[in-house]
């Protein structure tokens, strides 16, 4: 959870037991005409009792607040914030904000986000200008280079914690960015990330609503957090509405987790230029994961937030249809499917590593096969690719993450596909001078690789300041 995220926590505390502390504070303070009356044995001990039950369910719900902070840091990493918690930096002393009113007895809403700036410098064009996926191709007698100053990567939050019901604790989570519906079209908007319910306990999960893909799940920690490798060897992390449900098993050695979904087959937050069209044939997606972590993040054994290490294995299968909107060709329907393997581990205080690979074939909607799904004879698009990262941590307050990622991509017969093959590498350090604050600079080299031995190269620097409430 961000810094401005706890401390909203804390003023929800804070302003339940002020309205306690004052409702007491006032049935205790007599009118100035009227005698105080004696209370009785039996009115005093009535009086402990609430009081000592009252106390029970703060302590309840400040538990349940510091469970849902570990959840949402887990969802901020996912979704792309840059927060890193520092270890042992100090808070300052601020004054709660105020009291976030709930329109149902027993329910918390937990308000935060960031505002955030980037200005990304290319030397070459690429798609999009803020946070590029591709390399355009070259135009004679164009001078290539943008420099783009954007504030698109800011992000609004919204936690919500409901009652307990049958053994598990009722939640949503509300996350939008401020790009456009498409992330390829560059124009400003309130693109919806995440917007789900939960009922979660100890061992088990379940969500509705739009979530990042249980295929594939892992991103680099990259300054440009939006792009994150995708259609450059890093499937998943697309998001789709989807009927989730997951099983966690504690056991000596780790945690096991076992996650199955039924997803919604297109995305809309990825649109390539194309006259064609496509929906789903009626059917979702099904994607499912197991994993196995052994030894969770610990801060005061490592500054990296990783577990110990980390393997896991993913796959989704699906299917969609595509038509041509001018009627240029029938439709027909396009079988997807990929599988792909995880890993992650940290090495004493300083030092991780991460990565995936993948394979399969027209999973565009996953944000793979550099968004390609046919070929113009309608022949299912194949690739494979994976990504690779170490990280280092200078402090608590400072890491740098060098990666690199390349998906490749063509058809097992006929025409080829328009973009061949797609790679980035990167390198970046991150500073947090506050617990709300952290500043990022990124070196990333992207080369796009097109049909008929056309291809493109080029260097960007990305800088990044964001502020979190």
């Amino acid at each position: 959870m961000s810094r401005g995220s706890r401390v909203a926590v804390q003023g929800v505390l804070l302003g339940t037991v002020l309205a306690l502390g004052g409702g007491m504070a006032q049935a205790a303070t007599p009118a100035a005409a009227a005698p105080v009356p004696a209370a009785s044995a039996p009115e005093i001990a009535a009086l402990k009792a609430k009081l000592a039950a009252q106390q029970e369910l703060l302590e309840l719900q400040l538990r349940q607040l510091r469970e849902q902070q570990a959840q949402i840091d887990e969802l901020e990493r996912r979704i792309g914030s840059t927060a890193s918690a520092p270890v042992a930096a100090a808070e300052p002393a601020a004054l709660p904000p105020p009291v976030v009113a709930a329109r149902y007895d027993g329910v918390g809403v937990v308000i935060g986000g960031s505002l955030r700036t980037t200005v990304n410098t290319t030397g070459a064009r690429m798609l999009p200008d803020a946070a590029p996926f591709l390399v355009l191709p070259s135009v004679p007698g164009v001078r290539e280079g943008t420099t783009k100053i954007d504030a698109r990567l800011s992000t609004l939050l919204i936690a919500i914690r409901g009652r307990e019901l049958g053994g598990f604790q009722l939640g949503g989570v509300i996350q939008a960015q401020l790009f456009d519906g498409d992330l390829l079209s560059g124009k400003y908007g309130v693109y919806p990330g995440i917007a789900y319910v939960e009922a979660v306990n100890e061992h088990w999960r379940f969500a509705a609503g739009l979530q990042p893909d249980v295929f594939s799940p892992k991103i680099p920690r990259m300054v440009d957090s939006m792009s994150g490798m995708a259609g450059s060897g890093n499937p998943g992390n697309s998001l789709k509405p989807e009927l989730r449900v997951e099983r966690f098993v504690l056991t000596d050695g780790g945690k096991l987790t076992l996650q199955a979904a039924l997803a919604d087959a297109q995305p809309s937050n990825i649109q390539p230029p194309s006259l064609a069209s496509t929906e789903n044939t009626g059917k979702p997606n099904y994607e499912a994961r197991i994993a196995f972590a052994r030894g969770a993040a610990d801060k005061t054994v490592s500054w990296a937030p990783y577990p110990e290490w980390e393997v896991g294995i993913s796959g989704a299968t699906g299917s969609f249809r595509t038509f041509s909107i001018a009627g240029a060709f029938p439709a027909y329907d396009t079988d997807l499917s990929g599988v792909a393997i995880e890993g992650a581990a940290r090495f004493g205080q300083r030092f991780a590593v991460q990565g995936e690979l993948y394979r399969g074939r027209a999973l565009a909607p996953y944000l793979a096969s550099i968004f390609q799904t046919v070929t113009a004879d309608r022949t299912p698009v194949r690739s494979e690719g994976g990504w690779g990262e170490f990280a280092w941590w200078w402090s608590p307050t400072a890491h740098s993450h060098f990666g690199y990622g390349r998906d490749r991509a063509w058809s097992s017969s006929g025409a080829q596909p328009g973009v061949r093959s797609n790679e980035t590498a990167f390198a970046n350090l991150f500073w947090d001078p506050s617990p709300m604050t952290t500043l990022g600079l990124e070196a990333t080299w992207r080369r796009t690789e097109y049909e008929g031995e056309i291809d493109n190269e080029g260097l960007a620097l990305m800088l990044s300041s964001e502020l979190r409430f």
